[in-house]
C-alpha cells in the first residue's frame, strides 16, 4: 500500500494478565493532553482548509502539529488497547518520520506545496465516506478489544487475528486523519492493509 501515512506496530505475543483491570487508569494524564490536542487539531484544520484554498500551500508549522497529534493519539490508543505494555512517553515529535522509542511507529509525509485548492474547502464532504468507514470500524474494534480484554485476563495473550484487526484500524484511521486534517491530497483507500 503506497500512501503517505503509515503505521507499524511491534506487538508482543504476551501481555500481563492484570492489565485489563487497571491499564486505562495509567493513561489519565495522556487523555487530558489528548483532549487539548484534538481541540487544537480541529481548529487548525479549519484554518488549514482556508489557507490552502487561498495559497495552495500547507504551512509547515501546522503540518508538524498535526503529525505530532496523530502520532501521539495512536501511541496512547494502542496502549489503552493493551496492544503493548510500553507506556507512552511525554515526548512530542513532529518529524515526518517517526523518531522511535515506541512500539507504534507513525510516519506521515505532509504535502506542503502544490495543493489542490478546490478540494481543501470541501475536505470533510469528500472525506465523509472515509469518516463513516472509520467510525463503523471503531465500533467493531471496541467490541474486539472488549472480548480481547477478557481473553487477556485469563490467558495473557492477544489472539493474533483480533490484534491484527485492531492494528489495521490504526492504519485506516491514520490515513483518514491525514486526509481530513489536510496533510495530503491523496484520497485514502478503504483498507486496513499495510
Amino acid at each position: 500500500m503506497d500512501y503517505p501515512a503509515s503505521v507499524t506496530v511491534d506487538a508482543p505475543d504476551r501481555v500481563a494478565n492484570w492489565r485489563p483491570l487497571v491499564h486505562w487508569i495509567l493513561l489519565l494524564p495522556h487523555q487530558v493532553i489528548q483532549m487539548v490536542f484534538v481541540t487544537v487539531a480541529w481548529l487548525l484544520s479549519v484554518l488549514t482548509w482556508i489557507v490552502i484554498f487561498l495559497t495552495g500551500k500547507l504551512p509547515a508549522g501546522i503540518a508538524n502539529f498535526q503529525v505530532m497529534y496523530v502520532r501521539h493519539y495512536h501511541r496512547v490508543l494502542s496502549f489503552l488497547h493493551i496492544i503493548h505494555e510500553h507506556y507512552p512517553k511525554f515526548e512530542f515529535s513532529s518529524a515526518a518520520e517517526d523518531p522511535g522509542g515506541s512500539p507504534v511507529a507513525v510516519n506521515i509525509e505532509a504535502q506542503l506545496e502544490n495543493r489542490n485548492r478546490l478540494t481543501s474547502l470541501f475536505r470533510v464532504i469528500y472525506g465523509l465516506p472515509q469518516i463513516v468507514f472509520v467510525i463503523v470500524y471503531s465500533y467493531l474494534v471496541a467490541a474486539v478489544v472488549t472480548i480481547a480484554y477478557v481473553i487477556i485476563l485469563f490467558t495473557g495473550r492477544w489472539p493474533t487475528g483480533m490484534r491484527n484487526f485492531v492494528i489495521g484500524f490504526y492504519r485506516a484511521q491514520t490515513r483518514c486523519l491525514s486526509y481530513i486534517h489536510a496533510l495530503n491530497d491523496k484520497y485514502p483507500p478503504f483498507s486496513a492493509a499495510a
